[in-house]
């Protein structure tokens, strides 16, 4: 063999390794595509659930307002309420009879009048003004 075909030969040797290479770093590259596109994928998914998760969070922040001015409004009728309750224990307690005062309004008051309208009763069936 001469020198020539040696260094085709050589040369073809060479070749087939860089062209071996080359396969591997593209069968590596195809991977590397494929799971770039699994993760756009999952990427894709992940942004669809961040929006429904905003949106059901934008839902509970607003139903959490609702509620908290519900409960503000239920604590100012509470407070209106415990109001005129204290302001009806206070009239209820006024509104007691005292024994004494009435004793007192009863014979010096009612029985007056009652025996008043007797005397005149007897003065008129006496005198015949009937």
């Amino acid at each position: 063999m001469d020198n020539f075909e040696q260094s085709t030969i050589s040369r073809l040797s060479a070749l087939e390794e860089k062209a071996k290479h080359t396969d591997n770093k593209i069968d590596s590259l195809e991977e590397r595509t494929n799971v770039i596109g699994r993760i756009a994928t999952l990427v894709e998914q992940q942004v669809e659930i961040n929006k429904d998760s905003q949106a059901q969070s934008r839902e509970q922040f607003s139903t959490l307002n609702e509620m908290s001015n519900s409960l503000k409004n239920l604590s100012k009728s509470y407070e209106k309420l415990d109001n005129r309750v204290e302001i009806l224990e206070r009239s209820d307690s006024t509104r007691k009879i005292d024994p004494s005062q009435f004793t007192k309004d009863l014979v010096f008051k009612v029985l007056p009048s009652v025996i008043a309208t007797i005397v005149a009763a007897w003065l008129l069936i006496h005198f015949g003004l009937k």
